[in-house]
C-alpha cells in the first residue's frame, strides 16, 4: 500500500502522526512523503533533520503555480496513492474522471498547538510555514 503525508501542520505538528509514518514504514508500507514547500533538497534536509529516513524518491513538493489546490491531487493520482494525510482540504481534492479516489484524511488544525511542535527541529535556513496560529498572553 502507498500511503502519503505532508510535512507542515502533519508531521511537524502531531508527534502521533510520525509515530504513524514509522509505524507503515516498519510493517513494510511504501511511504511517501508529499508537500508543496520549498524544493527537494529543503524538504529531505527538514525529514532528516527530524529523523524522519524516506528515500529521495518517495519525496515530492507538489507544484502549485501549474496546477492550483489540484497539485497534490496530481502527484496522488500520478502515483497511485492509497492513503494521504493533509491539514488543508483544498488539497483533499478529487476529479472523478480519474477514476477512484485514494482515501485522503484531513487533521483539522488545532488553532491551541503549534503548527511545529516543540521537538520539531527547523533549520535557520529554512521557513516551512507558520509557527503558531495561537500564542498565549
Amino acid at each position: 500500500m502507498k500511503i502519503a503525508f505532508d510535512i507542515g501542520g502533519v508531521l511537524s505538528k502531531y508527534k502521533s502522526m510520525r509515530t504513524l509514518l514509522d509505524s507503515l514504514d516498519y510493517a513494510g508500507e511504501d511511504i511517501y512523503i508529499i508537500t508543496d514547500m520549498h524544493n527537494k533538497e529543503e524538504i529531505l534536509e527538514q525529514l532528516n533533520a527530524n529523523d524522519i529516513l524516506i528515500h529521495p524518491r518517495n519525496v515530492y513538493s507538489a507544484d502549485y503555480t501549474k496546477y492550483g489546490e489540484a497539485a497534490k491531487a496530481i502527484l496522488l493520482r500520478d502515483l497511485g496513492i492509497d492513503i494521504f494525510f493533509d491539514d488543508f482540504i483544498g488539497y483533499l481534492f478529487w476529479d472523478a474522471s480519474w477514476g477512484p479516489a485514494p482515501v485522503r484524511c484531513l487533521l483539522m488544525p488545532d488553532p491551541l498547538q503549534p503548527y511545529w511542535s516543540d521537538d520539531w527541529k527547523v533549520q535557520d535556513n529554512l521557513d516551512f510555514g507558520r509557527r503558531r496560529y495561537y500564542k498565549e498572553n
